[in-house]
């Protein structure tokens, strides 16, 4: 029930949440060795892109099993012990979140196109202010051909935010308490995120 209750399943707050997140973890693996690395990266058309030197560690792995996992985490606020009991325990101790977990399979882009997309979308997010040349230019022919662009098509995909949303209203609005006190930026857009997702579940 805890666990369904975390769940989001809301496409546009996924997407939202793919969209602004500015790196995520890949994981793959090859026989028995795991393999894991935080890489910048952009969604389009529900497709995750990534960029990397042609000959590493990671394009080998994937070259011997395209069968990967991407996760990505946007933290919120670290939740005190003390803000939701006074039994002076710690477990209540915990952060909210959201998060993205998929599966899929990874697919080396070749064409010159689709690899121009990537970098003119990777820009966009990162470097919003603009200030470069459009990558329609052939002065980044060299290096489109010499990095590679990979995408992940998913195969599954799981969504979870966690704000208190399996609380009882007294511990859930001691935390809110706790949070308009400490008044830092991430506490009052987590005041925020609360508040929108107690309103889809409701009181419990």
């Amino acid at each position: 029930m805890v666990k369904q209750m975390f769940e989001v399943r809301d496409k546009q707050m996924i997407d939202a949440l793919l969209e602004r997140v500015e790196y995520g973890t890949l994981a793959v693996s090859y026989k028995d060795e795991p393999y894991a690395v935080p890489l910048n990266f952009v969604y389009i058309n529900d497709v995750i892109y990534f960029h990397g030197a042609l000959r590493n560690k990671k394009m080998k792995m994937l070259k011997q099993n395209p069968k990967v996992s991407f996760s990505v985490v946007k933290n919120y606020a670290l939740i005190a012990s003390f803000f939701s009991t006074t039994e002076g325990l710690a477990c209540p101790a915990t952060q909210f979140f959201k998060s993205v977990s998929i599966r899929g399979h990874a697919q080396v882009i070749e064409t010159r196109e689709e690899k121009a997309m990537v970098f003119e979308a990777l820009m966009k997010k990162l470097q919003p202010e603009g200030g470069y040349r459009p990558f329609s230019e052939d002065a980044y022919d060299q290096a489109l051909r010499t990095t590679a662009v990979v995408k992940i098509v998913p195969t599954s995909l799981q969504c979870k935010f966690k704000f208190g949303q399996h609380l009882t209203s007294e511990r859930f609005e001691m935390i809110q308490s706790f949070l308009k006190e400490r008044h830092t930026k991430v506490d009052q857009e987590t005041l925020e995120m609360m508040n929108i997702l107690r309103g889809t579940v409701g009181h419990v």
